[in-house]
């Protein structure tokens, strides 16, 4: 069954933006394959470079709720489906 969702870490190799996102999905049941999010200033898909599960391997709370210094993210933030490949794949996260 594909679509599980994961904690990604993503670099652009281009500009070497770095970025993380709680809407990352396994493409396939192997979960091996993730789908790709477009960096949000070259718009070269780029894969995760990491991938651990939803819930936050430090204080084991789900990642929305973490407050651990070694998450960047802000949750309140919109998900950027215009540079989420399974949004554009005709499988949006929502």
């Amino acid at each position: 069954m594909s679509g599980k969702r994961h904690y990604g870490y993503f670099r652009c190799p281009k500009c070497n933006a770095k970025w993380e996102s709680a809407q990352v999905y396994s493409v396939s049941a192997n979960q091996q394959e993730y789908y790709k999010q477009d960096c949000k200033n070259c718009r070269i898909a780029c894969s995760p470079y990491k991938v651990e599960p939803l819930q936050c391997p430090n204080c084991g709370k789900p990642a929305k709720l973490c407050q651990c210094p070694k998450r960047h993210t802000d949750p309140s933030k919109g998900h950027r489906s215009d540079l989420c490949h399974k949004c554009q794949s005709g499988r949006p996260c929502y």
